[in-house]
């Protein structure tokens, strides 16, 4: 199930014509990707401690300028078929519940015990995201 995190658009983060700055958008996915670990009892504070998950890819497309106040929607797509990979799903809405954006961010992930020519793991000790033991119609 989707999550849903209201973000309220700060002045610093708009440009000269009062608009959204476009990078911004990013940290809102970031924000609802959190949120969306969070609600599932798995805060980053114990993420971080059992898998790194760096940014591999990032697509934004952008429809129109958010309000003042935005709603980040977050919703976990499926792991690469290696198991290496996560997806998470974005769309950002204004005030009016219109449709501002829509992208993904996509994970690679990294056990933070092995360095990756731990010579164990020919892959460079990769493994499961932690939402692998979530529903599967979360994915």
């Amino acid at each position: 199930m989707p999550s849903v995190t209201h973000i309220r658009v700060r002045y610093k983060d708009t440009d000269t014509m009062s608009v959204v700055y476009y990078g911004n958008y990013l940290t809102y996915f970031e924000v609802g990707r959190v949120e969306y670990l969070r609600r599932r009892n798995l805060p980053m504070s114990e993420v971080d401690k059992r898998v790194h998950m760096p940014v591999v890819e990032a697509f934004v497309k952008y429809s129109s300028p958010p309000s003042s106040t935005t709603s980040s929607r977050s919703a976990r797509g499926s792991a690469s078929a290696s198991g290496r990979a996560s997806r998470s799903r974005n769309e950002i809405r204004n005030e009016a519940k219109e449709l501002v954006a829509t992208g993904f961010t996509r994970h690679a992930c990294w056990d933070p015990g092995h360095g990756e020519d731990d010579p164990r793991c020919p892959t460079g000790s990769r493994r499961s995201c932690p939402d692998a033991d979530l529903d599967p119609t979360d994915r």
